[in-house]
């Protein structure tokens, strides 16, 4: 399930579409995901979209709305959100202090 997860962090994914293509219920689903991965579903999605955020931050000139509609966010406002939880910075903070200068 995690490599189907890391190939399609970009669409829409939801817990229950995963749940059924595991054969299993969702709440079923979800206690063996977070099991297996130490994380709950939407934080494993979460952190492997602001992973490649990142990623392009610091390596692209797109726009952090681009971004964040590029690697499957689709909500600015989440994005933000969701950026600040893990990395303590916006995106643009993040941006400045870590990007390439092309």
């Amino acid at each position: 399930m995690c490599t189907y997860i890391n190939q399609n962090y970009k669409n829409t994914l939801r817990l229950e579409d995963a749940a059924s293509m595991a054969n299993m219920s969702t709440t079923a689903f979800s206690r063996f995901f977070k099991k297996s991965t130490g994380k709950t579903f939407v934080s494993y999605v979460n952190e492997l979209r602001i992973g490649w955020a990142c990623k392009l931050l610091i390596e692209s000139e797109a726009t952090i709305a681009e971004i964040c509609y590029e690697v499957g966010f689709n909500n600015l406002s989440n994005f933000n959100r969701r950026f600040k939880e893990r990395h303590k910075m916006s995106p643009r903070k993040y941006r400045r202090q870590f990007a390439v200068k092309f």
